[in-house]
């Protein structure tokens, strides 16, 4: 399910020549679907269980980045990337919740992303939105106590696709500097098959492929279920991990210092721009 047609016809296309290609007899069909409209969201499900029966697994995935300084967007673009990365996973995972648990069988996959618990310059829109999600999971994790319902959390790295090539268009200098000092760019069908195996394990937080990305993911779990004698690997990491985040903060924090004259120039004036400039000489 997704807003562009062209996507989910090629999607379809993909998909049915693998299932041909393996022998498997799937019944492959799509659904145009703005996730944003609760009723529209109501109604495409009902017609597509109606066609193919009750939701087995559920992976919620749709979601875009807006760029740019906090104090140069308008109220409108924080609510959008609200309405679009928080409350477009909430309508779909509120539409098929209540039937899941009255089956007591199911699986949610809600996708976040690695800016889901730590923030940078240039993401204020977006990075709420995410943390929201990954807030929403980790709720549900403990509500789904004492039920089959199985529900997963995943934090991706930056991903090759068309949405990364739009957000690199709308990227702050400084934000394209941070990104570039230690993130590494991942193929799809990589990042894919990581994420389908946590999920096919049945694991809550799933895994990364960027192994930075992943021991950060584990040093920030939070309140969340360990394993013995994963729990021995966790007390390691966090052991480690805050020397790891005072590097890594103090980068990011000497770019946007580095950065600030311009950043702020049309609220600063000329004068302060360059006094900023000065200062960080």
């Amino acid at each position: 399910m997704s807003r562009s047609d062209t996507r989910l016809r090629a999607a379809q296309a993909q998909l049915v020549g693998e299932a041909q290609k393996r022998g498997t007899g799937s019944k492959v069909m799509y659904r145009k679907l703005d996730v944003t409209d609760a009723a529209q969201v109501l109604e495409t499900l009902a017609a597509a269980v109606q066609d193919l029966g009750p939701v087995d697994l559920l992976i919620c995935n749709a979601g875009a980045a807006h760029l740019g300084y906090f104090h140069e967007n308008d109220l409108e673009t924080f609510r959008q990337q609200m309405e679009l990365n928080f409350f477009g996973v909430l309508n779909v995972v509120h539409a098929v919740y209540g039937d899941m648990v009255r089956r007591n069988q199911g699986h949610i996959c809600l996708v976040g992303s690695a800016l889901s618990t730590f923030g940078l310059v240039g993401y204020s829109a977006y990075c709420p939105s995410k943390y929201a999600v990954k807030g929403l999971a980790d709720c549900l994790r403990n509500e789904l106590q004492g039920t089959h319902v199985k529900i997963s959390f995943a934090q991706p790295p930056d991903t090759d696709t068309p949405g990364l090539a739009e957000e690199n268009k709308h990227k702050p200098p400084e934000t394209k500097e941070i990104s570039e000092s230690g993130s590494t760019v991942y193929k799809p069908e990589e990042v894919a098959a990581v994420l389908m195996g946590g999920i096919l394990r049945g694991a809550y937080l799933l895994p990364t492929p960027d192994l930075g990305l992943q021991f950060n993911a584990i040093a920030t779990k939070g309140l969340l279920p360990r394993s013995f004698p994963g729990v021995l690997v966790d007390m390691l990491f966090s052991c480690i991990a805050p020397l790891a985040h005072w590097f890594f903060v103090g980068m990011f924090d000497r770019v946007a210092r580095r950065t600030a004259g311009r950043r702020f120039s049309k609220l600063w004036g000329i004068g302060l721009e360059r006094q900023a400039q000065e200062g960080q000489g």
